[in-house]
């Protein structure tokens, strides 16, 4: 099976992105450096590490995945300033893994390809259905995701080669027992709080607003208020489904791959059986098999085993004559499992001893063990060859595709023509949710609005679709977006503006109470004047449920009280005010919960290791000559 994945790797050519490797995105996260200094790189390169460039179209599939995955969780353009960091994250995403590979490479870091094709062969999307790695199955799904199976492999190669690193650094991180002291402090910190809510909704009033209002607000927040942009759109696809109707294996194929896949058709055996179990009590353990001893005796003896299971066994099946039903080896691990298995019908056996206690055992009956036939199994046999002939046909079509568009082919009927493709047309494909029957996947995303199908007319993909399709498309219209006329969004301006005026007047009057708590006077008094729901002060951690996150958090990042009370606001998610007080904290005695604290450990140690190997990168990058190309997004 691996060699045929290593064949794989050698022979087929399709289309790939990864996201970076884990460890480079943990710098990402952490911070790297804002510099975009373009004074090495050329027009071609991304940018360059110590002199190894890193070409410009690696930067470019980044920038084109990263737009269809803003345009779909936001449904519209991307602000100049987004533009921006976005675009300094993968130039800076794309340096790191650069020098992390120099790095690996001057340290002699190695992974053997048995190694990795070990670790490829665990992937769970890879496994039949007996949960048993399966190269075919590889190669499909990573061309219907769109993936190159050589840069798959080599990105695998390159990601266990950082683990190595990220292990080093990590398992040789400590901390002082002062240090972890803090840090538990922290995290079991609680404070006392009591606090009344404004909510925006009952402050926000029934007033109407003025045709003016509504204009001025149409005006200011245009951007707000534009039409999807989509495109219209010619499809052709390819469905595995379709190319395996066209195979039609002969006897001599299917008596072959029934053959060679004998053992997948064989029944497993199970068997039923009765038991007497007697557990063992305290010490009793010499008590409990002498009496499962004597109790054999008479089932030796003839007496019936059914009715001494009724008489002697502790167990909940002792009522059906100690009746376990059918049972397959795994269901008993163990000398339990093994006794039972090795028994001849009619047997009798025990004492065997399980984490139950000890069995006596009695086998009635066994099921299976024997090969299906050819001809039961014949309809699964036919399924499975046309299936994986299929898969071959499907990938050999999409090279044959990506030849024709790398020569230049760009008849979108021709193509289907000479490929079998269906065709297929959208009216309305819109940025970020994408039509039905093609879906809105990123990849597809990515290939619909990239510059060179949406404006060059050139056709776009082959971009796989699930497990199964593989879909090339081509623009006739470009629909950008354009301001909806003021009739089509005047109710949602109002009940944006309503929302407005219950949040500024539901933050007025909580910071209203602000200076009289201060002065001394009491929430509880306060709150109903204010029309404001008051909760009674109690003590929350970190995190705590029992409170909005957006409360806990402002509790937490107002300073401890000292003295006396300390008064703060603090804006909802839903736009509500809450004006809180804090009177008292505390450290939570988390002695009587020794998992809490093993699970504070493990945080505190993952985060220092996280820290250790965002300094270990920031040092290399210091040391590092760095060159960064942000032009490169305009090309």
């Amino acid at each position: 099976m691996l060699q045929s994945l290593r064949d794989g790797l050698g022979r087929r050519k399709w289309l790939a992105w990864f996201a970076l490797a884990p460890i480079a995105a943990i710098f990402t996260f952490w911070g790297g450096s804002n510099s975009l200094d373009f004074t090495g790189a050329s027009n071609r390169d991304a940018a360059k590490v110590n002199g190894k460039e890193i070409p410009a179209a690696k930067a470019s599939k980044l920038w084109s995945e990263s737009q269809a995955q803003y345009s779909r969780e936001h449904g519209d353009e991307m602000s100049a300033d987004e533009r921006t960091r976005r675009q300094e994250e993968i130039l800076e995403s794309l340096v790191v893994e650069e020098l992390l590979k120099q790095r690996l490479e001057k340290g002699k870091y190695r992974v053997s390809e048995a190694r990795v094709l070990s670790q490829i062969e665990k992937i769970p999307d890879f496994h039949d259905e007996n949960g048993k790695y399966n190269a075919g199955i590889a190669r499909s799904a990573l061309a219907s995701a769109g993936l190159n199976e050589f840069e798959f492999f080599e990105n695998m190669h390159e990601n266990m080669l950082q683990n190595q690193l990220q292990q080093g650094i990590v398992t040789s991180n400590f901390l002082t027992r002062a240090e972890t002291q803090r840090f538990t402090n922290l995290q079991n910190e609680e404070r006392e709080v009591e606090y009344a809510k404004f909510d925006a909704a009952q402050f926000a009033g029934s007033a109407p607003f003025d045709e003016a209002a509504i204009k001025a607000y149409y005006d200011k927040n245009g951007d707000r208020f534009m039409t999807t942009e989509s495109v219209s759109l010619e499809y052709a696809e390819l469905r595995l489904e379709q190319l395996a109707t066209q195979v039609t294996p002969t006897e001599e194929d299917l008596r072959k791959l029934y053959n060679d896949n004998r053992a997948a058709y064989v029944a497993e055996e199970r068997r039923r059986a009765r038991h007497i179990v007697f557990p063992v009590e305290g010490d009793n353990d010499a008590a409990a098999r002498k009496q499962a001893e004597s109790v054999l005796a008479e089932a030796r003896a003839g007496k019936d085993f059914a009715e001494l299971a009724k008489k002697y066994s502790k167990d909940p099946t002792a009522a059906g004559g100690g009746d376990i039903g059918f049972v397959q080896h795994r269901d008993f691990p163990g000398p339990l499992g093994d006794t039972l298995f090795a028994m001849k019908v009619g047997d009798i056996e025990g004492p065997v001893k399980s984490q139950f206690g000890y069995h006596l055992i009695k086998l009635e009956e066994i099921q299976g063990g024997s090969v299906k036939p050819f001809e039961e199994v014949r309809g699964e046999l036919d399924s499975q060859y046309r299936t994986a002939h299929a898969a071959d046909e499907f990938g050999n079509r999409q090279e044959e595709i990506e030849r024709s568009l790398e020569s230049g082919e760009s008849d979108l009927d021709k193509l289907a023509q000479a490929n079998g493709l269906t065709r297929g047309s959208i009216a309305q494909f819109n940025r970020g949710g994408g039509a039905e029957p093609l879906g809105s996947s990123a990849d597809l995303q990515r290939v619909v609005f990239d510059d060179a199908t949406l404006n060059q007319g050139k056709i776009g993909g082959p971009v796989g679709i699930g497990d199964d399709r593989l879909v090339l498309v081509k623009v006739t219209a470009h629909h950008k977006p354009e301001l909806k006329p003021l009739a089509q969004v005047q109710a949602e301006i109002v009940s944006l503006l309503t929302h407005e005026r219950g949040v500024a007047a539901a933050k007025a009057a909580a910071e209203a109470l602000v200076p009289k708590l201060e002065a001394g006077e009491k929430l509880a008094t306060l709150a109903p004047a204010a029309k404001a729901g008051a909760e009674a002060a109690r003590f929350v951690g970190r995190g705590d449920p029992s409170i909005p996150a957006a409360l806990d958090s402002a509790v937490f990042d107002a300073p401890r009280p000292e003295g006396k009370p300390v008064v703060r606001t603090a804006t909802l998610d839903d736009g509500s005010s809450v004006v809180f007080v804090l009177t008292r904290t505390r450290v939570a005695d988390t002695s009587a919960n020794p998992m809490l604290a093993q699970q504070q450990g493990v945080m505190l140690a993952r985060r220092a290791g996280i820290g250790d190997i965002a300094a270990y990168l920031a040092e290399a990058k210091r040391k590092a000559k760095i060159d960064k190309n942000p032009a490169v997004f305009e090309q």
